[in-house]
């Protein structure tokens, strides 16, 4: 794994903890036990190497995958409003008249990644060479869309809900169970 994604995953990490911050530095709040945890991690993980080669390229392979593909979504959502020329929430800053072009650029590359990332990384191919990192792809996205069915529509509430100004009455917090 590379800093890249130490950095989204210390950020994923310190955004689901924010309820009680217990991976919080108290003093200097800063989410430094969360970056210790996912270095940790990583490293770890990176070990995977000496047992097989294989292995770190599909565990490589995924990362990116589902780093690209969270890119792709959200970016593309952005793309679709600038298309169909409906209003954005405020920001802080603005890409400006070059919005929908970077934007058309991001989705393009992000494309582009994901189907790299499927192919395998040597010929001839056989199950020991393979790059699997595609099927557990589509794995965990069927089983995530099979959770929302059954569990999140009724639970989740959309970060867009919480946007200033276009909070609906009444809309909380969603809660654990």
């Amino acid at each position: 794994m590379d800093w890249a994604n130490v950095s989204i995953s210390v950020r994923a990490t310190d955004a689901s903890d924010r309820t009680d911050c217990s991976l919080r530095d108290k003093k200097w709040q800063i989410p430094f036990n969360s970056v210790y945890i996912m270095s940790i991690a990583a490293a770890l993980l990176s070990i995977i190497v000496i047992g097989s080669a294989t292995a770190f390229s599909v565990l490589v392979s995924l990362s990116t995958l589902g780093i690209m593909t969270t890119y792709l979504i959200s970016i593309g959502c952005v793309l679709l409003k600038r298309i169909r020329g409906e209003s954005l929430p405020v920001a802080r800053w603005s890409l400006g008249r070059w919005g929908m072009a970077i934007n058309a650029f991001a989705v393009l590359y992000s494309l582009f990644i994901v189907v790299l990332c499927c192919f395998p990384l040597n010929l001839p191919v056989d199950a020991s060479t393979a790059n699997w990192a595609p099927l557990i792809w589509v794995g965990v996205i069927i089983l995530a869309a099979i959770a929302y069915i059954f569990h999140g529509r009724r639970e989740y509430t959309p970060p867009v809900d919480f946007v200033e100004g276009r909070k609906a009455a009444g809309v909380g917090l969603q809660h654990s169970s």
